[in-house]
């Protein structure tokens, strides 16, 4: 074996280096990985680049018993087994053509095994699949197209005698030369392929952060000032070139490269965004005319745009810029659309939120106007009989009515005090006891440091309410109404009892549930429901209302609020 020959080949070898490493930060190549943006030009691309390659191989020859030694072949093989069949042949065919013009004895043996190993490299690509193609599979398809190219060369040329001396000299130089020059090859390409896939996991990581740090920041909404934070977050977890936020028609937020002429409050101009807001899907390009900004200079090369939709609704999009090389792969693509999606999610909240808000108030309202119209007539029909025979007690009444109502009726606020609360509780007593006499007895048993504990407003005056209408008014001689609180670990817990009439067990599990179960001869009763789904709302699933009542001895409603150090859940 001619050592000089493996040393001048290995020489050519370390061209092969530098040709994996560029090959590496091509775009073509890039996309080639991944199959979802690959397209049909890049393969043309590829073929035409594998197929300089193997022809410039042939011009690397060394030139050995009047015909040449070279790595030709190894370009076609990468191609191959990187591209498939089509990269395969059409860089083995390039390859044999530029070999033509070398001429000698073994030209036609030469060109039509070029040929012939781009096919068969190109079948293994498509029994293991590209990302399976490992070192080994590598080093033992580049060995076998050494096997075959000897074999044609040795079977196919004129004369053979001279074939076969040109082989015995540079068989082992050449095969141990050109796989090694593929094996190398793709050695570089899998340290690429691993460095992407770290990329990869530090992007999931990326978008992790992101989720976790743009948790919130919409829940005022989406508006130029909550749109910057977001993409101010997302431009520095990601690394982007470039993060912008759109509503409809105009930029709501930018930062990074290209900020000097897409600029925040400036009308909608890229041809990207307006596809997406046409069409309501990602798009995703790594080709800046197809971003169609109309700034010639503009130093962005690839976007992945997502709509932000919220219950079929579009609000806006969300883009995420490279430049230069750089491209978006698909689990960027993916990660985007799940960081558009959260965002999505916590505009949908917000709308929930404000929708629950608003049937709350209305729930609310209605509360209000279910202040029973008997009550209203009975008091003024108590009011006018006693406006004869006692007008002291009939002024008194009048005014107690009208600081119920107002109490009542004219508050918009949701969270009052204990104290507050108990106010509008004993104006309606005044009234009630104006008619049922001495048949209703109250009993406040509240410590002081209670009664600036926050609660609901018109929550204790329901139960009061019903107390007496359900529990005392069926019985002759009338009950007592206890209202209590007192403090425990557990919370803040407000009592209201009476030894009325009691409830049906059938219908207790009801009452909370369905508003019909409690229903009096004068009307329906007013909403324990309401009041408890307004304590849940306002302080947590914790609070609420619970009944325990015995048929016959009377019942209770115990209030559970949180300690007055609670923030309540808005």
């Amino acid at each position: 074996m001619d050592l000089s020959l493996v040393i001048k080949t290995l020489q050519n070898v370390s061209v092969v280096l530098v040709i994996a490493f560029v090959t590496t930060q091509l775009p073509a190549f890039r996309r080639l990985f991944i199959s979802s943006m690959s397209h049909k030009k890049d393969k043309i691309f590829l073929a035409l680049f594998f197929g300089l390659f193997s022809a410039l191989g042939n011009f690397m020859s060394i030139s050995v018993m009047n015909s040449l030694a070279n790595t030709r072949i190894i370009g076609v093989v990468v191609g191959g087994l990187l591209g498939g069949p089509f990269v395969g042949i059409f860089a083995g065919v390039i390859g044999a053509f530029a070999r033509y013009f070398l001429g000698g004895y073994t030209m036609w043996a030469a060109m039509s095994a070029n040929v012939v190993i781009g096919c068969f490299a190109g079948l293994i690509n498509r029994y293991y699949g590209q990302k399976r193609i490992n070192i080994k599979v590598a080093f033992l398809t580049a060995f076998a197209s050494e096997v075959i190219l000897k074999v044609m060369v040795i079977t196919l040329s004129k004369p053979f005698e001279a074939a076969w001396e040109l082989e015995k000299t540079i068989a082992i130089p050449t095969t141990i030369a050109n796989t090694l020059g593929v094996v190398l090859f793709f050695y570089v390409v899998r340290e690429f392929l691993n460095r992407q896939e770290m990329v990869q996991a530090e992007s999931a990581q990326s978008a992790m952060r992101v989720i976790r740090l743009t948790n919130g920041l919409l829940r005022h909404g989406l508006n130029e000032q909550t749109a910057q934070h977001v993409a101010e977050t997302i431009y520095t977890q990601t690394g982007a070139a470039a993060v912008a936020i759109t509503d409809l028609v105009k930029m709501l937020a930018y930062v990074g490269k290209g900020d000097d002429h897409h600029i925040v409050g400036t009308p909608l101009c890229l041809a990207s965004t307006k596809y997406v807001l046409e069409q309501q899907k990602m798009f995703i390009t790594n080709n800046r005319e197809a971003i169609g900004c109309p700034d010639k200079d503009c130093p962005l090369t690839a976007v992945v745009d997502v709509p932000l939709i919220v219950e079929g609704k579009l609000l806006g999009s969300i883009k995420i810029f490279k430049s230069g090389k750089d491209i978006v792969t698909p689990y960027e693509a993916e990660l985007v659309q799940g960081i558009a999606d959260f965002l999505s999610l916590q505009l949908l909240q917000l709308k929930l939120d404000e929708q629950n808000f608003l049937r709350d108030q209305a729930e609310y309202q209605a509360l209000k106007a279910q202040i029973n119209p008997h009550f209203l007539y009975n008091t003024l029909g108590t009011i006018r009989a006693l406006v004869l025979k006692k007008p002291d007690t009939a002024r008194v009444l009048i005014k107690n009515l009208s600081d119920f109502m107002r109490q009542t009726l004219d508050r918009t606020q949701e969270i009052t005090t204990v104290a507050d609360d108990l106010a509008i509780v004993r104006n309606y007593l005044h009234i009630e006891k104006a008619r049922f006499g001495e048949r209703i007895t109250v009993i406040e048993d509240i410590p002081k440091e209670l009664l600036d504990e926050p609660i609901p407003v018109f929550s204790i005056q329901p139960l009061v309410e019903n107390a007496i209408r359900h529990g005392l008014s069926p019985l002759k001689e009338g009950g007592t109404i206890r209202i209590s609180a007192w403090n425990s670990p557990n919370g803040c817990f407000v009592e209201v009892s009476d030894n009325g009439t009691g409830i049906a067990a059938s219908k207790q599990s009801r009452l909370l549930v369905d508003e019909s179960a409690y229903v009096s001869k004068t009307g329906q009763g007013i909403g324990l429901n309401n009041v408890n789904k307004r304590l849940k709302r306002l302080f947590g699933e914790e609070s609420g209302l619970r009944i325990i009542s015995k048929w016959g001895e009377g019942t209770q409603v115990l209030i559970r609020l949180p300690h007055s150090s609670s923030t309540p859940v808005r």
